[in-house]
Protein backbone atom coordinates (compact mmCIF):
# COMPACT_ATOMS: atom_id res chain seq x y z
CA UNK A 1 0.00 0.00 0.00
CA UNK A 2 2.89 2.34 0.71
CA UNK A 3 3.95 1.93 -2.92
CA UNK A 4 0.56 3.23 -4.09
CA UNK A 5 0.80 6.33 -1.92
CA UNK A 6 4.38 6.92 -2.98
CA UNK A 7 3.54 6.59 -6.66
CA UNK A 8 0.67 9.08 -6.34
CA UNK A 9 2.84 11.59 -4.47
CA UNK A 10 5.56 11.22 -7.09
CA UNK A 11 3.07 11.86 -9.88
CA UNK A 12 1.75 14.93 -8.08
CA UNK A 13 5.26 16.26 -7.65
CA UNK A 14 6.25 15.59 -11.24
CA UNK A 15 3.09 17.12 -12.66
CA UNK A 16 3.18 20.25 -10.54
CA UNK A 17 6.90 20.98 -10.35
CA UNK A 18 7.59 24.59 -11.32
CA UNK A 19 10.67 23.36 -13.17
CA UNK A 20 8.32 22.66 -16.06
CA UNK A 21 7.91 26.41 -16.43
CA UNK A 22 10.32 28.63 -18.34
CA UNK A 23 13.72 29.12 -16.75
CA UNK A 24 14.19 32.43 -14.90
CA UNK A 25 15.93 35.35 -16.58
CA UNK A 26 19.19 34.82 -14.65
CA UNK A 27 19.29 31.18 -15.74
CA UNK A 28 19.40 29.82 -12.20
CA UNK A 29 18.03 26.35 -11.42
CA UNK A 30 14.81 26.09 -9.44
CA UNK A 31 15.09 25.21 -5.80
CA UNK A 32 13.46 22.25 -4.13
CA UNK A 33 9.72 21.84 -4.58
CA UNK A 34 7.15 20.51 -2.15
CA UNK A 35 3.72 19.22 -3.13
CA UNK A 36 1.06 21.22 -1.30
CA UNK A 37 -1.64 18.96 0.11
CA UNK A 38 -4.89 20.10 1.64
CA UNK A 39 -6.28 18.36 4.72
CA UNK A 40 -8.64 16.35 2.47
CA UNK A 41 -5.70 15.40 0.23
CA UNK A 42 -3.74 14.16 3.24
CA UNK A 43 -6.74 12.27 4.58
CA UNK A 44 -7.25 10.55 1.23
CA UNK A 45 -3.59 9.57 0.92
CA UNK A 46 -3.78 8.03 4.39
CA UNK A 47 -6.82 5.99 3.32
CA UNK A 48 -5.18 4.88 0.06
CA UNK A 49 -2.01 3.91 1.92
CA UNK A 50 -3.91 1.62 4.26
CA UNK A 51 -5.89 -1.56 3.63
CA UNK A 52 -9.30 -1.38 1.99
CA UNK A 53 -11.94 -0.69 4.61
CA UNK A 54 -15.65 -0.20 3.97
CA UNK A 55 -15.67 2.34 6.77
CA UNK A 56 -13.68 4.65 4.48
CA UNK A 57 -16.42 4.71 1.81
CA UNK A 58 -18.07 7.98 2.99
CA UNK A 59 -14.71 9.79 3.05
CA UNK A 60 -13.81 8.48 -0.41
CA UNK A 61 -17.12 9.68 -1.84
CA UNK A 62 -16.89 12.98 0.03
CA UNK A 63 -13.46 13.76 -1.45
CA UNK A 64 -14.75 14.10 -5.02
CA UNK A 65 -17.88 15.92 -3.89
CA UNK A 66 -16.26 18.52 -1.68
CA UNK A 67 -12.63 19.14 -2.52
CA UNK A 68 -11.50 21.91 -4.83
CA UNK A 69 -7.84 20.90 -4.47
CA UNK A 70 -5.46 21.29 -7.39
CA UNK A 71 -4.61 17.61 -6.82
CA UNK A 72 -8.18 16.41 -7.41
CA UNK A 73 -7.61 15.36 -11.08
CA UNK A 74 -5.19 12.70 -9.82
CA UNK A 75 -6.35 11.86 -6.31
CA UNK A 76 -10.03 11.83 -7.26
CA UNK A 77 -9.45 9.08 -9.80
CA UNK A 78 -7.65 6.94 -7.24
CA UNK A 79 -10.47 7.50 -4.77
CA UNK A 80 -12.89 6.13 -7.38
CA UNK A 81 -10.58 3.17 -8.00
CA UNK A 82 -10.60 2.29 -4.30
CA UNK A 83 -14.40 2.60 -4.16
CA UNK A 84 -14.75 0.36 -7.23
CA UNK A 85 -12.32 -2.25 -5.88
CA UNK A 86 -14.19 -2.48 -2.57
CA UNK A 87 -17.53 -2.68 -4.39
CA UNK A 88 -16.23 -5.56 -6.56
CA UNK A 89 -14.99 -7.32 -3.45
CA UNK A 90 -18.51 -7.06 -2.05
CA UNK A 91 -20.15 -8.08 -5.32
CA UNK A 92 -21.70 -4.69 -6.13
CA UNK A 93 -20.64 -4.58 -9.78
CA UNK A 94 -23.14 -1.87 -10.73
CA UNK A 95 -21.73 0.64 -8.21
CA UNK A 96 -18.20 -0.33 -9.23
CA UNK A 97 -18.90 0.41 -12.90
CA UNK A 98 -20.55 3.69 -11.94
CA UNK A 99 -17.32 4.81 -10.22
CA UNK A 100 -15.05 3.46 -12.95
CA UNK A 101 -16.97 5.28 -15.67
CA UNK A 102 -15.98 8.58 -14.02
CA UNK A 103 -12.23 7.90 -14.09
CA UNK A 104 -10.63 10.18 -16.67
CA UNK A 105 -9.40 8.29 -19.71
CA UNK A 106 -6.08 10.16 -19.83
CA UNK A 107 -5.45 9.64 -16.14
CA UNK A 108 -2.58 7.48 -14.84
CA UNK A 109 -5.37 5.44 -13.20
CA UNK A 110 -7.09 4.69 -16.51
CA UNK A 111 -5.50 1.29 -17.08
CA UNK A 112 -6.45 0.13 -13.56
CA UNK A 113 -9.98 1.36 -14.12
CA UNK A 114 -10.23 -0.55 -17.39
CA UNK A 115 -8.95 -3.76 -15.81
CA UNK A 116 -11.40 -3.46 -12.92
CA UNK A 117 -14.20 -2.85 -15.43
CA UNK A 118 -13.30 -6.06 -17.24
CA UNK A 119 -13.24 -7.86 -13.90
CA UNK A 120 -16.71 -6.52 -13.08
CA UNK A 121 -18.09 -8.25 -16.18
CA UNK A 122 -16.29 -11.46 -15.23
CA UNK A 123 -17.96 -11.38 -11.84
CA UNK A 124 -21.34 -10.89 -13.52
CA UNK A 125 -20.68 -13.96 -15.64
CA UNK A 126 -20.52 -11.88 -18.83
CA UNK A 127 -17.25 -13.41 -19.95
CA UNK A 128 -17.69 -12.33 -23.54
CA UNK A 129 -17.78 -8.66 -22.59
CA UNK A 130 -14.93 -9.18 -20.13
CA UNK A 131 -12.79 -10.73 -22.86
CA UNK A 132 -13.64 -7.92 -25.25
CA UNK A 133 -12.46 -5.43 -22.63
CA UNK A 134 -9.21 -7.30 -22.05
CA UNK A 135 -8.47 -7.16 -25.79
CA UNK A 136 -9.41 -3.46 -25.89
CA UNK A 137 -7.18 -2.69 -22.89
CA UNK A 138 -4.19 -4.41 -24.50
CA UNK A 139 -4.75 -2.40 -27.69
CA UNK A 140 -4.94 0.90 -25.81
CA UNK A 141 -2.21 0.24 -23.24
CA UNK A 142 0.23 -2.01 -25.11
CA UNK A 143 3.13 -1.10 -22.86
CA UNK A 144 1.44 -2.17 -19.64
CA UNK A 145 2.27 -5.75 -18.58
CA UNK A 146 -1.00 -6.12 -16.68
CA UNK A 147 -2.88 -5.26 -19.86
CA UNK A 148 -1.00 -8.06 -21.65
CA UNK A 149 -1.72 -10.33 -18.71
CA UNK A 150 -5.41 -9.64 -19.32
CA UNK A 151 -4.99 -11.01 -22.84
CA UNK A 152 -3.58 -14.26 -21.47
CA UNK A 153 -6.49 -14.43 -19.05
CA UNK A 154 -8.96 -13.88 -21.91
CA UNK A 155 -7.27 -16.65 -23.89
CA UNK A 156 -7.55 -18.99 -20.92
CA UNK A 157 -11.26 -18.19 -20.63
CA UNK A 158 -11.85 -19.00 -24.28
CA UNK A 159 -9.83 -22.23 -23.99
CA UNK A 160 -11.63 -23.37 -20.85
CA UNK A 161 -14.95 -22.89 -22.62
CA UNK A 162 -13.74 -24.91 -25.58
CA UNK A 163 -13.76 -21.92 -27.93
CA UNK A 164 -10.52 -22.89 -29.63
CA UNK A 165 -10.90 -20.63 -32.66
CA UNK A 166 -11.30 -17.58 -30.43
CA UNK A 167 -8.55 -18.50 -27.95
CA UNK A 168 -5.70 -19.03 -30.44
CA UNK A 169 -5.59 -15.48 -31.91
CA UNK A 170 -5.75 -14.01 -28.38
CA UNK A 171 -2.75 -16.05 -27.29
CA UNK A 172 -0.90 -15.04 -30.45
CA UNK A 173 -1.76 -11.40 -29.83
CA UNK A 174 -0.39 -11.65 -26.29
CA UNK A 175 2.84 -13.21 -27.57
CA UNK A 176 3.22 -10.50 -30.22
CA UNK A 177 2.71 -7.75 -27.64
CA UNK A 178 5.27 -9.33 -25.35
CA UNK A 179 7.79 -9.57 -28.20
CA UNK A 180 7.21 -5.91 -29.16
CA UNK A 181 7.63 -4.74 -25.58
CA UNK A 182 10.75 -6.82 -25.00
CA UNK A 183 12.23 -5.27 -28.13
CA UNK A 184 11.30 -1.79 -26.90
CA UNK A 185 12.94 -2.48 -23.54
CA UNK A 186 16.13 -3.57 -25.26
CA UNK A 187 16.07 -0.40 -27.37
CA UNK A 188 15.87 1.67 -24.20
CA UNK A 189 18.72 -0.30 -22.68
CA UNK A 190 20.85 0.40 -25.77
CA UNK A 191 19.81 4.05 -26.10
CA UNK A 192 18.97 5.57 -22.68
CA UNK A 193 18.93 9.07 -24.25
CA UNK A 194 15.38 8.32 -25.38
CA UNK A 195 14.41 7.92 -21.74
CA UNK A 196 16.10 11.20 -20.81
CA UNK A 197 14.09 13.01 -23.47
CA UNK A 198 10.86 11.45 -22.17
CA UNK A 199 11.66 12.46 -18.61
CA UNK A 200 12.46 16.07 -19.50
CA UNK A 201 9.60 16.64 -21.93
CA UNK A 202 6.64 14.92 -20.28
CA UNK A 203 5.36 12.93 -17.36
CA UNK A 204 4.44 9.29 -17.76
CA UNK A 205 0.69 8.96 -17.86
CA UNK A 206 -1.30 5.78 -18.15
CA UNK A 207 1.38 3.39 -19.41
CA UNK A 208 0.46 3.64 -23.06
CA UNK A 209 4.02 2.71 -24.01
CA UNK A 210 6.77 0.61 -22.49
CA UNK A 211 8.68 3.81 -21.74
CA UNK A 212 5.73 5.13 -19.71
CA UNK A 213 5.57 1.88 -17.78
CA UNK A 214 9.30 1.91 -17.12
CA UNK A 215 9.25 5.53 -15.93
CA UNK A 216 6.38 4.77 -13.55
CA UNK A 217 8.22 1.73 -12.21
CA UNK A 218 11.31 3.83 -11.54
CA UNK A 219 9.26 6.59 -9.93
CA UNK A 220 7.59 4.07 -7.62
CA UNK A 221 11.01 2.84 -6.49
CA UNK A 222 11.85 5.47 -3.90
CA UNK A 223 15.42 4.20 -3.56
CA UNK A 224 16.11 4.87 -7.24
CA UNK A 225 16.06 8.64 -6.70
CA UNK A 226 14.80 8.96 -10.27
CA UNK A 227 12.25 11.64 -9.41
CA UNK A 228 14.99 13.84 -7.97
CA UNK A 229 17.11 13.09 -11.03
CA UNK A 230 14.17 14.00 -13.26
CA UNK A 231 13.79 17.37 -11.57
CA UNK A 232 17.51 17.96 -12.00
CA UNK A 233 17.27 17.03 -15.68
CA UNK A 234 14.32 19.38 -16.22
CA UNK A 235 16.02 22.19 -14.33
CA UNK A 236 19.31 21.72 -16.16
CA UNK A 237 17.50 21.51 -19.49
CA UNK A 238 15.65 24.76 -18.79
CA UNK A 239 18.84 26.47 -17.65
CA UNK A 240 20.60 25.29 -20.80
CA UNK A 241 17.79 26.74 -22.95
CA UNK A 242 18.05 30.02 -21.05
CA UNK A 243 21.82 30.06 -21.51
CA UNK A 244 21.39 29.50 -25.23
CA UNK A 245 19.17 32.57 -25.39
CA UNK A 246 21.73 34.57 -23.45
CA UNK A 247 24.47 33.21 -25.72
CA UNK A 248 22.60 34.59 -28.74
CA UNK A 249 22.43 38.00 -27.07
CA UNK A 250 26.13 37.83 -26.21
CA UNK A 251 26.98 36.74 -29.76
CA UNK A 252 25.04 39.71 -31.16
CA UNK A 253 26.88 42.09 -28.82
CA UNK A 254 30.25 40.63 -29.82
CA UNK A 255 29.29 40.78 -33.49
CA UNK A 256 28.25 44.41 -33.11
CA UNK A 257 31.53 45.26 -31.36
CA UNK A 258 33.51 43.39 -34.01
CA UNK A 259 31.61 45.04 -36.86
CA UNK A 260 32.21 48.45 -35.36
CA UNK A 261 35.88 47.61 -35.00
CA UNK A 262 36.07 46.52 -38.63
CA UNK A 263 34.51 49.77 -39.79
CA UNK A 264 37.19 51.69 -37.87
CA UNK A 265 40.08 49.47 -38.91
CA UNK A 266 40.91 51.50 -42.05
CA UNK A 267 40.99 54.72 -40.06
CA UNK A 268 43.04 53.04 -37.33
CA UNK A 269 45.54 51.69 -39.88
CA UNK A 270 45.91 55.10 -41.49
CA UNK A 271 46.32 56.79 -38.10
CA UNK A 272 48.98 54.28 -37.03
CA UNK A 273 50.93 54.89 -40.24
CA UNK A 274 50.67 58.63 -39.69
CA UNK A 275 51.76 58.15 -36.09
CA UNK A 276 54.86 56.22 -37.11
CA UNK A 277 55.76 58.89 -39.68
CA UNK A 278 55.22 61.70 -37.19
CA UNK A 279 57.32 60.01 -34.52
CA UNK A 280 60.08 59.55 -37.05
CA UNK A 281 59.77 63.21 -38.05
CA UNK A 282 60.04 64.23 -34.40
CA UNK A 283 63.07 62.02 -33.90
CA UNK A 284 64.76 63.54 -36.99
CA UNK A 285 63.99 67.11 -35.90
CA UNK A 286 65.24 66.47 -32.37
CA UNK A 287 68.51 65.10 -33.78
CA UNK A 288 69.01 68.12 -36.04
CA UNK A 289 68.13 70.58 -33.27
CA UNK A 290 70.63 68.90 -31.01
CA UNK A 291 73.33 70.08 -33.40
CA UNK A 292 71.67 73.39 -34.28
CA UNK A 293 69.76 74.58 -31.18
CA UNK A 294 69.20 78.08 -32.58
CA UNK A 295 67.24 76.96 -35.65
CA UNK A 296 63.87 78.50 -34.75
CA UNK A 297 62.07 77.28 -37.84
CA UNK A 298 63.04 73.70 -36.98
CA UNK A 299 61.84 74.21 -33.40
CA UNK A 300 58.49 75.43 -34.73
CA UNK A 301 58.25 72.36 -36.95
CA UNK A 302 59.08 70.11 -33.95
CA UNK A 303 56.40 71.72 -31.82
CA UNK A 304 53.89 71.29 -34.65
CA UNK A 305 54.87 67.61 -35.03
CA UNK A 306 54.46 67.00 -31.30
CA UNK A 307 51.01 68.62 -31.35
CA UNK A 308 50.10 66.49 -34.34
CA UNK A 309 51.22 63.31 -32.49
CA UNK A 310 48.95 64.15 -29.57
CA UNK A 311 46.01 64.60 -31.92
CA UNK A 312 46.79 61.26 -33.60
CA UNK A 313 46.93 59.48 -30.21
CA UNK A 314 43.62 61.06 -29.21
CA UNK A 315 42.07 59.88 -32.48
CA UNK A 316 43.36 56.32 -31.92
CA UNK A 317 41.99 56.30 -28.37
CA UNK A 318 38.61 57.34 -29.69
CA UNK A 319 38.65 54.57 -32.28
CA UNK A 320 39.35 52.03 -29.53
CA UNK A 321 41.45 48.90 -29.43
CA UNK A 322 40.94 45.70 -31.41
CA UNK A 323 40.30 43.65 -28.24
CA UNK A 324 36.76 42.97 -26.98
CA UNK A 325 35.52 45.35 -24.28
CA UNK A 326 36.21 44.07 -20.75
CA UNK A 327 32.47 43.68 -20.05
CA UNK A 328 31.99 41.41 -23.06
CA UNK A 329 35.07 39.38 -22.16
CA UNK A 330 33.64 38.87 -18.67
CA UNK A 331 30.24 37.84 -20.02
CA UNK A 332 31.88 35.44 -22.46
CA UNK A 333 33.94 33.83 -19.69
CA UNK A 334 30.91 33.50 -17.37
CA UNK A 335 28.87 32.01 -20.20
CA UNK A 336 31.46 29.30 -20.79
CA UNK A 337 31.64 28.51 -17.07
CA UNK A 338 27.84 28.29 -16.74
CA UNK A 339 27.55 26.07 -19.80
CA UNK A 340 30.19 23.73 -18.46
CA UNK A 341 28.47 23.57 -15.07
CA UNK A 342 25.01 22.77 -16.50
CA UNK A 343 26.43 20.03 -18.73
CA UNK A 344 28.09 18.46 -15.67
CA UNK A 345 24.78 18.61 -13.78
CA UNK A 346 22.93 16.99 -16.66
CA UNK A 347 25.48 14.20 -16.93
CA UNK A 348 25.21 13.51 -13.18
CA UNK A 349 21.41 13.31 -13.41
CA UNK A 350 21.62 11.08 -16.48
CA UNK A 351 23.96 8.77 -14.63
CA UNK A 352 21.42 8.51 -11.83
CA UNK A 353 18.65 7.68 -14.32
CA UNK A 354 20.87 5.09 -16.02
CA UNK A 355 21.40 3.35 -12.68
CA UNK A 356 17.63 3.30 -12.02
CA UNK A 357 17.03 2.02 -15.54
CA UNK A 358 19.52 -0.80 -15.09
CA UNK A 359 17.81 -1.76 -11.82
CA UNK A 360 14.27 -1.81 -13.26
CA UNK A 361 14.85 -3.32 -16.70
CA UNK A 362 15.56 -6.90 -15.53
CA UNK A 363 12.42 -6.96 -13.40
CA UNK A 364 10.17 -5.78 -16.21
CA UNK A 365 11.86 -8.10 -18.70
CA UNK A 366 11.37 -11.02 -16.30
CA UNK A 367 7.68 -10.15 -15.98
CA UNK A 368 7.24 -10.17 -19.75
CA UNK A 369 9.11 -13.45 -20.08
CA UNK A 370 6.76 -15.00 -17.53
CA UNK A 371 3.79 -13.65 -19.47
CA UNK A 372 5.19 -15.17 -22.64
CA UNK A 373 5.60 -18.48 -20.84
CA UNK A 374 1.98 -18.43 -19.67
CA UNK A 375 0.75 -17.61 -23.17
CA UNK A 376 2.90 -20.34 -24.68
CA UNK A 377 1.62 -22.84 -22.12
CA UNK A 378 -2.00 -21.93 -22.81
CA UNK A 379 -1.39 -22.14 -26.56
CA UNK A 380 0.32 -25.53 -26.19
CA UNK A 381 -2.58 -26.87 -24.14
CA UNK A 382 -4.97 -25.50 -26.73
CA UNK A 383 -3.17 -27.15 -29.62
CA UNK A 384 -2.87 -30.40 -27.69
CA UNK A 385 -6.61 -30.43 -27.05
CA UNK A 386 -7.31 -29.75 -30.70
CA UNK A 387 -4.97 -32.54 -31.76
Amino acid sequence: MRAITLAICCLLGALQTPALQAAPADCQAEGSFTVHLSSLDQQLLTILGAGANNGDTPDLIRYNERTDSINKPILGNYARLRLAAMALRDGDTEFARQQLSQVEQRSPAAVDAALLLAESYRLDGDRQRARDWFVRIAARFPGNPRAISGLVLAGDDWRNQGAMEQALPVYNLALNKVAENMKALQTLADDPDRLYRSLTNSVAGNSTTVMDQLVLAMVRDHDSGVLDATRKLINANNVRKCLRQQEKSLHNAIHHATARDLSNSAFRTSAKMEKRATRQEIADLERVLHNAPDAQDLQARLNDARDRLQRINARLDKLGSTALPAELEKRKREMQENQQRVEQEMEAARRQVRQALQAQLPELQRFYRNLAGEAQLGKAQLLQARG
